[in-house]
């Protein structure tokens, strides 16, 4: 059966190195021989849950659950101990028997640990199955990915929550909760009273657990439908970004877009994201247009000829587009290049480096799955020392893009710049109420690079510029950004208003848990943040 290893680790840091703690007391879950169906397991891990929090409550201590520790954020610090979840990952098909009439695509529903990452997701689910969308990396587990959203970039699907149908949620020694949208259940009403002690069909409560910001309880399982297998054909090139092009963006017309930037496209991509370069003109705002470096997915019917992901997440992928993994390709590679970073030009000119052009003319483009176009994040070092990355990303109305980014250039420059690159990726609201996505048609901007004072500086300068100019956004929870009590309530309303996105979370916090378990299930973001 599956138990619990304790133990106290020295020195602990998250994935990307932007938390450090000393002397954690650390529980991990260990996975053993046990039940073969998901219900009967799934209890096991909640029991085990449990007694982490219980354990936690008898010291007056905090506890923060980690899954692959991906976050950037503050959102895993506090004085307490850490409960690691990435050992116990599985995935089931649901018995037929356990699904409720709500699932009328019985074939397409999986039961999921949250400590499974994306990788392990993708590669049970591929080929006959696929997500409709995740994150550019595969790294993160289930229940982190609901802990601060991922935004991806497929034009029509909202964020990774929109897969759940279901959540368990273990929120105390014996107390754990099964909670669904409604009023249809997805889980039969028996199989979900076996699991949990509380089955409750509520929009609202099923709402908050989709950005749990680790708030609410311990996500022990997701419920997750996904969809037909598919494949993408892969098109990376280089391509002048006019005024023209950044209004075909604004207006949402993606398959003129897609036309000028790669001509044999007679269709709308299911995917765009445009890495610019910050320190050349744009859209005509100081000049001519420069190139921008663009990638497209086209969604395809499936494709047996396509290799499916390896299941071994240590056999390697090749790492696609996204720029934090051009740049620590890019650097690992010419070490020499490290005389070039006092100069903050030469983060984009480095990325641009390594992005490749593809296909070349004549070619057909190369296809994927989904998990095979979004490789993992590979940790790179120059002369034995990680890269230190940095990454923020502010949410804005598609209608504001042109405007928003002359706003973002100008402090931009103004302030000296920073070692970074902007990414562009295009986005429906996601579900979720703190879903940091959530405008009907969003813009998420990425800055990518090194993690730097120049770094950091610029995109704290671009936060209040956008402020100024009166430009509505939001911050991603996981990332590297200015998130304060008051953007949170300028953006989802008071926590004490019960009207509100912000007080509907927290009403569900209340719920959920009781006052000693709410002491030990916070975070020095929660506390910032207002939201505790």
């Amino acid at each position: 059966m599956p138990s619990l290893s304790w133990s106290t680790t020295p020195h602990w840091r998250n994935y990307h190195h932007t938390q450090d703690r000393l002397k954690v007391e650390t529980a991990a879950l260990v996975p053993g021989p046990g039940p073969s169906d998901a219900i009967s397991a799934l209890r096991k891990t909640a029991e085990l849950l449990g007694a982490v929090l219980a354990h936690a409550a008898q010291k007056r201590a905090p506890v923060n659950v980690l899954g692959s520790a991906w976050s950037f954020s503050d959102i895993t610090k506090g004085p307490g101990g850490l409960a690691q979840t990435t050992l116990a990952q599985h995935v089931w098909r649901v018995d037929p028997a356990d699904l409720g009439a709500a699932a009328v695509n019985r074939d397409r529903m999986v039961l999921v640990h949250a400590g499974t990452t994306i990788h392990e997701l993708n590669a049970f689910l591929e080929p006959s199955l696929s997500l409709a969308t995740s994150g550019a990396h595969d790294g993160q587990t289930v229940g982190g990915m609901l802990g601060t959203g991922v935004h991806g970039s497929a034009l029509t699907y909202g964020g990774f929550q929109n897969h759940v149908r279901g959540v368990h949620i273990v929120t105390g020694p014996g107390e754990s909760w099964w909670i669904e949208r409604g009023p249809v259940p997805w889980l039969a009403a028996a199989s979900a009273r076996t699991l949990a002690n509380h089955v409750v069909l509520e929009a609202d409560l099923f709402d908050a657990t989709l950005v749990h910001l680790g708030g609410l309880g311990i996500v022990n399982a997701v419920l997750l439908e996904a969809v037909p297998g598919f494949v993408v054909d892969l098109v990376r090139v280089k391509h002048p970004l006019t005024p023209a092009a950044i209004g075909q963006l604004q207006a949402g017309d993606y398959a003129g877009f897609a036309r000028e930037v790669w001509p044999p496209s007679r269709d709308t991509p299911y995917y765009i994201e445009v890495i610019l370069d910050p320190f050349h003109p744009y859209a005509g705002y100081r000049g001519d247009a420069h190139n921008a470096m663009v990638t497209l997915f086209y969604k395809r019917e499936p494709n047996r000829a396509v290799a499916r992901l390896a299941t071994l997440p240590d056999v390697p992928h090749e790492p696609t587009h996204e720029p934090l993994n051009l740049l620590g390709r890019a650097l690992a590679a010419q070490p020499e290049q490290d005389l070039l970073l006092p100069l903050p030009q030469a983060v984009a000119w480095l990325v641009a480096q390594e992005f490749k052009t593809e296909p070349a003319p004549g070619v057909a483009p190369r296809q994927l799955t989904w998990g095979g176009a979004n490789g993992p994040h590979v940790r790179q070092k120059i002369l034995g020392w990680e890269i230190e990355l940095y990454n923020a990303a502010y949410a804005i109305e598609r209608a504001h893009l042109a405007t928003t980014l002359k706003t973002m250039l100008d402090a931009f420059h103004t302030h000296g710049g920073g070692h970074q690159v902007f990414t562009l990726s295009f986005v429906t609201k996601a579900a979720g109420l703190m879903a940091f996505t959530r405008f009907d048609d969003t813009v998420v901007i990425n800055m990518d690079g090194l993690r730097t004072l120049n770094s950091a500086d610029a995109a704290r300068c671009v936060a209040l510029a956008l402020e100024r100019d009166g430009i509505p956004f939001s911050q991603h929870w996981g990332k590297q950004g200015v998130i304060t009590s008051t953007r949170v309530m300028r953006d989802f309303g008071m926590p004490t208003d019960s009207r509100s996105r912000a007080g509907r979370w927290r009403a569900a916090r209340y719920r959920l848990l009781s006052p000693e378990m709410r002491g030990v299930l916070c975070s020095d973001a929660l506390t910032a943040w207002g939201l505790a």
